[in-house]
């Protein structure tokens, strides 16, 4: 062997080593770059656990903004009612003012996540709307309700009467059922267990007070 052919011999096995040496340095890199991936997703839940902070609402808070939505319902009705009110037709308007209030207590109850009960809402309406009699009708508007009877089914007159009484009592008893109905629901109860009897005084009192203010305040209120 000449001494050229020894010098390649020597510097092709001293290449070897080298690269040899690299070979493992490379593998030896990579699980440095797949240690990454733990931290990543060891992150990942610290964003996820974040969202319900957001999220979380102060209870005196959702309280004040669901009556705040109970009120704006039962105003946006109160405009309905008088409306119905003013249908000079005798049994029409009452028909009229009981399909506002199913709509109210139905609008109030989905609100509330109070599930709607037809049948026990429309005998809710009637207990209240027969309990609230003509005697409370006829004491702050015009006189007797024998007297307001007559008068509406009078040609002509009964249609000024019918304008001038209606639209307020209609007014005031949306407003009543709803505040009842606002209160029922927010200590819990449902459409299966309202009972007219058990709140006569406190409707009696809103009913009172929204014919006192008038149609414009109540509907305003």
């Amino acid at each position: 062997m000449t001494n050229e052919t020894k010098s390649k011999s020597q510097e092709s096995a001293t290449e070897k080593p080298v690269i040899d040496a690299v070979g493992p340095a490379v593998e030896t890199a990579k699980p440095a770059a797949e240690t990454v991936s733990p931290a990543v997703e060891a992150a990942a839940p610290a964003t996820e656990s974040a969202a319900p902070v957001a999220e979380t609402v102060d209870p005196e808070v959702a309280r004040h903004n669901l009556s705040v939505t109970a009120d704006k319902i039962i105003r946006h009705n109160v405009y309905w009612a008088i409306g119905a009110g003013v249908i000079p037709i005798s049994f029409v308007d009452t028909a009229a003012l009981i399909v506002v209030q199913l709509k109210l207590l139905k609008e109030l109850g989905d609100a509330y996540g109070v599930p709607f009960k037809a049948n026990a809402g429309k005998s809710a309406v009637t207990a209240l709307l027969t309990g609230v009699g003509t005697s409370m009708l006829s004491g702050g508007i015009l006189g007797s309700g024998a007297a307001i009877s007559l008068l509406r089914h009078t040609p002509v007159l009964g249609t000024v009467v019918s304008l001038a009484t209606q639209p307020a009592f209609s007014a005031a008893f949306t407003y009543a059922v709803g505040a009842v109905f606002k209160h029922h629901f927010e200590t819990g109860g449902t459409f299966l267990t309202f009972d007219a009897k058990a709140v006569k005084a406190r409707f009696s009192d809103e009913f009172s007070k929204a014919k006192d203010q008038g149609v414009a305040a109540t509907a305003a209120a």
